[in-house]
């Protein structure tokens, strides 16, 4: 997406991120080590093969497919716009997804002039982030629910869950501004300001 493919080490380095949020952090790491039981992990036990399958449209469940690909997903349907959407707010044109570039988000490279755009390179990583996650929660949640068609969330719910977990990470960066509590480590204000 940005010319050039990141090393190894740094995507490694990547999802240690001081602003990724531990549990995103896991998620990632997860997913890059293919820790996750989907997909071809049930298809290899007899009599549990259609969990390998997935639930809404019948193709293999990869984690690809969860976050980005499934047709019939509300989750998929609802989310990824609504970041699409906050994301043109601040100027720019939303990349077109791939499980590479949401796994790399931490590794965005924005830039305008020649000038390194920290602001916008940290929101796409938030909303990356956040958004493939509570996708993956939320299919978690509906499968544990025996995944019947009726229990998939309303498209108003899944849009609350959002807007709460990007309302969530804003007010985190709002807290984690205050010098006294946070000392050195506190976070500019100036580079929440460019993020939000």
């Amino acid at each position: 997406m940005w010319g050039s493919t990141p090393q190894a080490a740094d995507l490694w380095k990547s999802i240690r991120d001081k602003d990724i949020p531990v549990k995103v952090c896991n998620f990632l790491w997860k997913c890059l080590h293919g820790c996750y039981k989907i997909s071809e992990y049930w298809l290899k036990i007899p009599s549990y093969e259609t969990r390998g399958l997935c639930l809404l449209c019948g193709e293999i469940e990869s984690m690809s497919h969860i976050l980005i690909e499934c047709p019939h997903s509300p989750f998929i349907a609802t989310i990824w716009p609504l970041a699409e959407c906050l994301w043109s707010m601040c100027g720019s044109n939303w990349p077109t997804l791939s499980f590479g570039i949401i796994l790399g988000a931490s590794c965005t490279d924005f830039h305008h002039n020649g000038k390194k755009l920290k602001g916008d390179n940290r929101l796409f990583k938030t909303l990356a982030l956040e958004s493939a996650h509570l996708i993956w929660k939320l299919r978690c949640d509906w499968v544990i629910n025996k995944g019947m068609p009726e229990s998939i969330p309303s498209n108003d719910e899944i849009h609350n869950r959002w807007v709460h977990a990007v309302n969530l990470r804003l007010k985190f960066d709002h807290l984690q501004t205050d010098v006294q509590c946070y000392g050195s480590k506190a976070l500019k204000q100036d580079l929440v300001l460019q993020t939000w």
